[in-house]
């Protein structure tokens, strides 16, 4: 190989190695549309299975996609008419009697400082009270700097919408796309993994949805019947939870038994022991059946999965984390299936 041949293949991967660093860099400052575009591809993937079996009745695609998303939008719309007055409603009483529940924590917190201090032990009781009044002072101050954002929220939401529709009004819309995306010389290839992908995601996230309204009902029931107070708001975040496997139930159970302590140390024991009760049949009864048909992910992969969603997304980043760790799987069950070959 001469001097001159050499150069070139240098310079050839210099300049790829260029435009690989250009491009992720690209995506990292367009993640907040990479997201939107993800969670329509998701989105449009979890309806094929309910416009097929539509279709398989004889109505048109452009019907059945119509008549499945006129049915989610007026759901969801009904869901916020019903429960998100209560929320609010609750948050707001709450934070109403913060007053109150921050009085009784001196109590408890008098107790654990004294506790501290014989131990040998510094905690500053004041500077404790003074971190969580800041804290929620400014979640609340941020809701202004947030609703600036409302607008900018709203397009992107109306083009995530709209993405979407067109993946589902599209015949092979998600095959199309990732067409779109590899060389002419793969496409029977990436059609495969397409398909593969597109069933692995659409059980998932239908499994997930069933996963959380049944945890919101237990949570719901199982609180109102101990007697914590607030118990809407909090079934509520510990069913949002549900989309963090392993993480979710343990955070899910943090505000029931906090608000419980704010009442009485038996409340507060007896929202942890609810709690511990009901990720058990949970965890063995209840996501067993569910989740039954859908990948069974490593757990640590799933966990770092969560913490990278966090850091690039946001809340987004977290509800796309599992689904688009379900997609690479498949690309390495693919390179695993190749090696093994």
């Amino acid at each position: 190989m001469t001097i001159d041949e050499r150069v070139e293949i240098g310079t050839k991967l210099l300049v790829r190695a260029a435009l690989l660093v250009g491009g992720v860099y690209a995506l990292y400052l367009l993640r907040d549309v990479v997201l939107l575009v993800l969670l329509a591809v998701l989105t449009a993937a979890a309806l094929t299975p309910a416009v097929n079996k539509l279709r398989a009745r004889g109505l048109s695609r452009t019907a059945a996609v119509i008549i499945i998303y006129a049915v989610l939008f007026l759901g969801g719309v009904a869901l916020l008419m019903v429960f998100i007055p209560v929320f609010f409603s609750e948050i707001k009483e709450f934070l109403g009697n913060w007053p109150k529940y921050s009085e009784r924590l001196g109590v408890f917190f008098s107790g654990i400082e004294a506790y501290m201090q014989a131990l040998g032990f510094v905690f500053d009781k004041q500077a404790f009270f003074t971190d969580i009044e800041g804290s929620i002072g400014s979640w609340f101050g941020g809701l202004f700097s947030t609703t600036i954002n409302l607008f900018q929220g709203f397009i992107h939401a109306i083009g995530f919408f709209f993405l979407a529709l067109y993946l589902s009004l599209e015949e092979k819309g998600i095959e199309k796309f990732f067409l779109m995306l590899t060389p002419d010389q793969y496409h029977d290839h990436a059609l495969s993994i397409a398909s593969r992908m597109q069933g692995k995601v659409s059980q998932w996230l239908f499994g997930q949805a069933i996963l959380m309204l049944i945890a919101f009902t237990i949570y719901y029931i199982g609180l109102s019947i101990i007697g914590v107070p607030y118990a809407l708001a909090i079934a509520f975040f510990g069913g949002l939870m549900e989309i963090l496997p392993y993480i979710g139930p343990v955070l899910a159970a943090v505000p029931a038994i906090l608000v419980g302590l704010l009442y009485s140390p038996g409340l507060g024991f007896a929202a942890l022991i609810f709690y511990l009760i009901a990720h058990q049949v949970e965890a063995h009864i209840v996501a067993p059946q569910v989740m039954k048909r859908s990948a069974d992910l490593n757990p640590v992969a799933l966990i770092i999965a969560i913490l990278i969603g966090i850091e690039l997304g946001g809340p987004l980043g977290v509800i796309l984390a599992v689904p688009v760790t379900m997609m690479l799987s498949v690309f390495v069950e693919d390179i695993m299936i190749k090696r093994n070959a």
